[in-house]
C-alpha cells in the first residue's frame, strides 16, 4: 500500500502544531487546532476503522468549538487583531519548533527502529513532531489559553503513537475524556482571567 500521501496530513499536524506555538491570535489558532485533529483523522485511517477515527475527529472539534465559545463570551478580553509582524519571542519559538521538526526528521529510522513501527514512518512524525511542540509550547508560554492548546497538541501526538502501537476501546474513552476535560479547564480558566481582567 502506498502510504506517501499520508506525508500530508503528517505535514498539517505539524504546520499546525508551529502556527499554535508561533503566532498569538485566537481565530488562527483555532483554525490550526481543528486543521490539526483533520490531520489526525486521516493518520489515523492507517492504524484504525474510520468510524474510530471518526471519534477523535468529533473530540478534537468539540474541544475546538468549547475553547471557540469561551473566548467569544469574553470577547473584550481577547480582542481580534490585525496580523502583526513577527516579534523577537514569536521569531525564537518558530526556530525553536523548526528545530523540533529538523530533530525529528532527521532521527526518524531510529525512532521507528525504536518502536518497531514498520512501513508508518507518516505516523511517527506526526507523533513524535507534535508531542515535541506541544511540550515547546507548554514550557514557553504562560497563558492559560496557550498552554490548554499545548496540552491538546502533546496529546494529540501521544494518543497517535499509542494507536500506532495498541488497540484498546477502554483508553481511547479515557482519552476521550482527558480531551474534553482538558477543553473545559482551559474554559473556565480563561472566563477566570477575564473576570479578574474585568471585574
Amino acid at each position: 500500500m502506498n502510504i506517501s500521501w499520508l506525508f500530508i496530513p503528517a505535514g498539517l499536524m505539524l504546520l499546525a502544531a508551529e502556527v499554535n506555538l508561533t503566532r498569538r491570535q485566537w481565530l488562527v489558532n483555532l483554525i490550526a487546532l481543528a486543521a490539526q485533529y483533520l490531520g489526525m483523522f486521516l493518520l489515523l485511517t492507517l492504524v484504525r476503522p474510520p468510524t474510530l477515527a471518526a471519534i477523535k475527529l468529533i473530540v478534537g472539534w468539540m474541544d475546538t468549538l468549547v475553547l471557540y465559545i469561551t473566548l467569544a463570551s469574553v470577547g473584550e478580553f481577547y480582542t481580534l487583531k490585525a496580523p502583526q509582524r513577527l516579534s523577537s519571542g514569536q521569531i525564537f519559538r518558530l526556530l525553536a519548533g523548526l528545530f523540533m521538526i529538523v530533530f525529528t526528521i532527521v532521527f526518524l529510522p531510529q525512532i521507528q527502529s525504536l518502536f518497531l513501527m514498520e512501513g508508518n514512518q507518516p505516523l511517527l512524525l506526526a507523533a513524535v513532531g507534535t508531542m515535541l511542540l506541544g511540550l515547546l509550547q507548554v514550557s514557553m508560554i504562560s497563558e492559560p489559553f496557550y498552554i490548554i492548546l499545548g496540552l491538546l497538541t502533546f496529546l494529540s501526538g501521544f494518543e497517535l503513537l499509542y494507536a500506532a502501537l495498541e488497540l484498546s476501546l477502554l483508553l481511547e474513552a479515557l482519552f476521550a475524556g482527558i480531551n474534553l476535560g482538558l477543553a473545559l479547564v482551559g474554559a473556565y480558566f480563561l472566563v477566570k482571567d477575564a473576570e479578574i481582567e474585568q471585574p
